[in-house]
């Protein structure tokens, strides 16, 4: 892993497509939850995980990219605010690749397959391993209620007391 010095442009790149993505998914995802109708229900669902099929390999890219690129040093003002600010970020990448696996991961324990917008199905026979298929499910729902929606709370706040303070560029000056 190298240790750059600011982010390339892949990575805004990246960054704002995972935002567009991430958002897109969770308001899929509560509206299936909430939806005022059974049908109206199903078929956000089977949207929110179609969708996913691709926020998968996305995520995947990123996360791999960003692995490979590194971090560039964190530009808090603090000690603090510069750990808090690397813990959010983090936190937010590890609880967006057990998102993308937790998801297809409940639904393959239950013998399901995955129906990409009705152009192919995606499939992996693991029904033998049903006893994943609760842990998965609360693990996938509990990220997407709770914990993502915090951590994009409080990406966001840093990142609007940096633009803010002027102590730091937005992301988009950092390329």
């Amino acid at each position: 892993m190298k240790t750059p010095r600011n982010y390339s442009g892949i990575s805004t790149l990246n960054h704002w497509i995972t935002a567009l993505l991430v958002i897109t998914m969770l308001v899929l995802g509560f509206v299936a939850a909430y939806a005022p109708g059974e049908n109206t229900g199903r078929y956000v669902m089977s949207v929110h995980i179609a969708l996913g099929f691709f926020v998968f390999w996305f995520i995947l890219w990123r996360m791999t990219y960003r692995l490979y690129e590194g971090f560039p040093p964190n530009q808090g003002r603090t000690r603090l605010e510069s750990q808090v600010a690397y813990c959010v970020q983090v936190a937010m990448l590890f609880a967006l690749v057990l998102q993308v696996i937790t998801g297809p991961l409940y639904i393959f324990t239950e013998g399901e397959a995955i129906n990409v917008f009705g152009w192919f199905r995606v499939a992996l026979p693991l029904e033998s391993l049903e006893v994943l298929h609760e842990p998965a499910e609360t693990a996938h729902i509990m990220l997407g209620i709770y914990v993502l929606p915090t951590l994009i709370a409080l990406h966001f706040l840093g990142a609007a007391k940096h633009y803010l303070t002027k102590r730091q560029e937005t992301p988009a000056d950092l390329s």
